[in-house]
């Protein structure tokens, strides 16, 4: 069996926030209302002044937009964001599709977001990765009911159940931010790419990589090539 390795996607293999991105463009498509975004924006401002927590945010930031999208059908989603994401391409950090030829002999490779299922579905198809772990917006005869069955917002520490499949051995798993530790902590090597203040305080006190974007390339390749 091969062994494992996990990406969160925004800030890590993608240089934005594509939940913002993608609610703007289902905006202009006409199935997502201007209320959603407005309600978006103050949440933000209630977590930047420290109001609220990273988890809490994320979790109303995905109940706001379920609940947006109630009664639209998946495939009109799911095409939305494969148009969305070949027209933007260009966000992607160059390292990832550098690095996934090598480490695809050697690895499963798996997308962890907090983005809903047809995002992560979509990166997963069009880079032929194994598959993802993320938040998940319930679906009933093709249409959206308006509910979160899941949410990663409170962590995702879920890879230890494919982790434990593959074995800790050979394991990596990269991420940018403090939401990231419960997935960096089980791993063999842990990555941290471009890290917010408080990972870089984590990373540095557990003595793991810190790299940005333009050196990730070699620090990968150096990985692999100590990998057994």
């Amino acid at each position: 069996m091969k062994k494992v390795a996990f990406f969160d996607l925004d800030k890590t293999i993608y240089n934005t926030h594509s939940f913002f991105q993608l609610t703007e463009y289902e905006i202009k498509k006409g199935r997502a209302k201007q209320e959603t975004w407005d309600k978006i924006q103050k949440l933000l401002v209630r977590y930047k002044s420290g109001e609220l927590t990273y988890s809490v945010t994320a979790n109303m930031l995905l109940e706001d937009f379920a609940s947006d999208l109630k009664d639209q059908k998946y495939i009109d989603l799911l095409e939305d964001v494969k148009e969305f994401f070949i027209n933007n391409l260009k966000n992607f950090y160059p390292y990832f599709e550098e690095i996934l030829p090598k480490l695809k002999e050697t690895h499963d490779v798996y997308i962890i977001t907090t983005n809903a299922q047809y995002v992560a579905t979509t990166i997963v198809d069009h880079f032929g990765l194994t598959g993802f772990i993320s938040s998940e917006f319930e679906v009933v005869d093709g249409l959206f009911t308006g509910k979160v069955l899941k949410s990663l917002a409170n962590g995702k520490s879920m890879v230890s159940d494919i982790l434990a499949k593959h074995g800790k051995g050979g394991s990596i798993a990269v991420g940018d931010s403090e939401n990231d530790i419960g997935m960096l902590e089980l791993v063999e090597h842990p990555v941290c790419i471009s890290p917010s203040e408080e990972l870089k305080k984590y990373a540095s006190s557990q003595n793991w990589i810190m790299t940005n974007p333009n050196q990730a390339t070699k620090i990968f390749n150096t990985i692999l090539d100590s990998i057994k």
